[in-house]
């Protein structure tokens, strides 16, 4: 009874989400689609007040891929202090290489036409708000090692990037960048009317474009990207209820670029039947 006491205790204080899927697939790198269970997320996190107007946030994130047999792997995590002073962030994460994103989950998707995804870890210090709409941090990134862990070495925390963003009424921008020698700023706008929102990003070698518009129970996204490398994204999703959605996802890659050799050439496709809780 005392185990069972000091578990319930336990688990009040996690909140515990996240999504199991059913895909079925048609991928440009093979000619036969696929039906299979898609991968399985599970998030844990937790707060606490410490008091003196401070508080901690951790959270993690666990994926299996297809279902029974498939591997086990830690999607991230993170732990965060806040108070009077800003908010320090300490994250393991997968950056995807697009700087926008309507939604849409398929096979190489638009992140992979962009230029992929990396293992990151990331120092973050959020400055308090001095002014409503306004805000800024500084960050040091590193790329993991070998070190499954996410386990890096201080050392290659060498570059101190910063972002700014500033939003008023329906109206967003922000510009991130870096003291890196030759590093140019990326900058994003977002315009959201209510009935739809609309997204431009500018960054050296890619501009993307995004329209995502709520109807109802549907949600429709579309992404475009040019540059080095082209496609365009679609993606609907409806909702069944308030837990369980049918979502339909494409991606098209027209141009893969001999420089910038990321992404696959073609057409792919995703039916996604998906619960959350």
């Amino acid at each position: 009874m005392a185990a069972v006491a000091v578990a319930g205790v336990a688990s009040a204080q996690v909140t515990l989400s996240g999504t199991f899927n059913l895909d079925a697939d048609n991928k440009a790198t093979d000619s036969k689609a696929t039906v299979a269970a898609g991968d399985v997320i599970l998030s844990a996190s937790a707060a606490e007040d410490l008091g003196g107007g401070m508080s901690v946030n951790v959270n993690t994130t666990l994926q299996t891929a297809n279902g029974r047999g498939g591997k086990a792997t830690n999607n991230g995590y993170s732990m965060a202090v806040s108070g009077g002073f800003g908010t320090l962030t300490y994250k393991n994460y997968l950056a995807g290489a697009a700087g926008l994103s309507a939604g849409i989950s398929a096979e190489n998707d638009m992140a992979d036409v962009a230029g992929g995804y990396t293992a990151r870890s990331r120092f973050e210090y959020a400055f308090p708000q001095m002014v409503e709409g306004l805000t800024a941090s500084v960050r040091w990134d590193s790329s993991n090692g070998a070190d499954a862990q996410g386990q890096v070495d201080s050392t290659a925390f060498k570059t101190t990037k910063y972002a700014v963003g500033y939003s008023a009424g329906p109206v967003s921008v922000s510009t991130t960048g870096s003291n890196k020698a030759g590093a140019k700023n990326d900058f994003t706008v977002k315009f959201d009317a209510g009935i739809a929102a609309v997204s431009a990003y500018n960054a050296t070698g890619v501009t993307e474009f995004v329209v995502t518009a709520p109807a109802g129970a549907l949600n429709v996204g579309f992404h475009m990207i040019t540059g080095d490398n082209k496609a365009n994204g679609f993606t609907a999703s409806y909702a069944l209820s308030k837990r369980t959605s049918l979502r339909y996802s494409y991606v098209n890659q027209s141009t893969v670029s001999a420089t910038n050799a990321s992404g696959v050439a073609g057409t792919n496709y995703r039916i996604r039947l998906g619960h959350s809780f």
